[in-house]
């Protein structure tokens, strides 16, 4: 007897949930993009759900009947619920029970059907009034559809007015952090399960959650998405690099808690608090994708950039315009991630010795200004370059041994090859220098945090 397994994947979360840079607006559109796991629960009866979180769909229906009356209505009932977002579907035919073949299958047909194109509920015409925010109609004298929609479900499910603007959440620099996390490896691990996909979907929900709960303990942080092994949060820019890295410790240790250690990636980018948001969570997901590249999808990682211009194309071209140094002699780079999790990974760089490198620049005494200095002269000489790293050494050392000592104590430690004397190393290849990374989080953070 024939069953049919179907899938729903939602196309344009993240243009959906950061149209604007409201707060509410963007917290309201994330809890619709929810809901639509509650709506498919509501309105139909699936014989058993596989997958069901973060605008992803999968169950299976021992009745074509059944299946059809989904594919037939719940489009519909989603797309006017959240005006802006579209839903692509696809159904596989199966006997018996259904394989990692079917869902594959099923994989590939949706991604056929996110690439055709769909029609919106919200067009407009030139005859329409159109909101300034979001160049869509106006319903109203406020707001066009999708607005309303997303203040609404705000006002529903925020009780917690603690974060109401995205200046209750920046720090004293107006700066904030957009962080994007993803699992590594769970296209391996769903094949070789030993528990129903259901249940594996249920128990990673939990951790995540889970995760998320215990990293955000003192951090100023406000979730967007969290579902699966997908997470997106804005975060006060101090706590960025603390939150990453506590919810990266923890999804390991929750997820071999309940079926298999799973790592994860990261990307956090840094920004003004009224600079475009889809931007940044571009960014964020492109840092993320390089983490995962650099690790091979097999270790936790996060790679990070502060965003300084108003002009975002890629992060390609971030380390084409901003990151490379061209002198007389050499060309060196400055994104010198990824930063790993994993003290056994001692080739690479550690988030938790960067975070201790860090504060060792904080400290009292410390060269700051005169390596922004000396950053500087590395893109016109590197003769001159050396010579003004050496006065800023003696300087240094004259002034404050201590201070001078902890900061070379805390560089070799970081990496073996590091000292106050040698900042530019061979690393992946290239010639780079951590200490582009040491001043832009310096920069736009103002209060240390206690070294966990």
């Amino acid at each position: 007897m024939s069953k049919y397994l179907y899938g729903a994947s939602v196309q344009g979360i993240q243009e959906f949930i950061f149209a604007t840079n409201k707060l509410q607006e963007i917290v309201g559109a994330s809890e619709l993009v929810k809901q639509i796991a509650q709506e498919f629960e509501k309105h139909y009866e699936a014989d058993e759900v596989l997958l069901n979180a973060a605008g992803n769909i999968k169950a299976v229906f021992n009745s074509k009947e059944r299946c059809e009356e989904v594919v037939l209505e719940f489009s519909k009932i989603i797309q006017q619920k959240a005006y802006g977002i579209t839903l692509s579907q696809a159904v596989v035919e199966f006997d018996g029970k259904y394989t990692q073949k079917d869902i594959d299958s099923l994989e590939k047909k949706l991604k056929i059907q996110r690439n055709r194109p769909s029609i919106i509920l919200n067009l407009s015409s030139n005859i329409m009034k159109l909101n300034p925010s979001t160049a869509k109609p106006l319903v109203n004298k406020d707001n066009d559809r999708a607005t309303d929609q997303k203040l609404k479900a705000y006002k529903e499910i925020e009780k917690d007015e603690t974060f109401k603007e995205l200046k209750d959440i920046s720090n004293s620099k107006n700066k904030l952090a957009v962080i994007h996390i993803d699992g590594n490896g769970l296209g391996k691990l769903i094949p070789n399960l030993k528990i129903p996909l259901s249940e594996f979907s249920k128990k990673l929900d939990e951790a995540t959650q889970k995760a998320f709960d215990d990293a955000k303990e003192g951090n100023r942080v406000r979730e967007i998405i969290l579902g699966g092994d997908d997470v997106t949060v804005i975060c006060d820019a101090n706590d960025a690099l603390h939150f990453t890295k506590d919810f990266l410790k923890n999804f390991e240790e929750e997820t071999k808690q309940r079926f298999d250690t799973l790592t994860a990636c990261a990307g956090i980018a840094y920004c003004n608090e009224k600079y475009p948001f889809h931007y940044a969570v571009d960014l964020a997901e492109a840092l993320c994708g390089v983490a995962k590249n650099h690790s091979n999808r097999e270790h936790s990682s996060l790679m990070f950039h502060n965003i300084q211009s108003s002009n975002y194309q890629s992060w390609d071209k971030f380390i084409e315009d901003e990151l490379t140094i061209k002198n007389d002699t050499q060309t060196i780079r400055c994104d010198f991630g990824a930063y790993y999790l994993d003290k056994d990974k001692k080739e690479e760089a550690n988030i938790s010795d960067f975070i201790n490198t860090l504060e060792a620049y904080r400290c009292d005494g410390s060269p700051i200004s005169r390596l922004r200095n000396w950053l500087s002269e590395l893109y016109k000489s590197d003769v001159n370059a050396n010579n003004l790293l050496k006065r800023i050494n003696a300087i240094v050392e004259e002034k404050d041994n201590w201070n001078c000592k902890i900061m070379d104590k805390n560089l070799k430690y970081f990496n073996k090859n590091l000292s106050n004397d040698t900042l530019i190393i061979s690393k992946d290849g290239f010639t780079k220098t951590p200490i582009y990374d040491i001043l832009q989080i310096l920069s736009i953070t103002d209060k240390p945090k206690d070294l966990k």
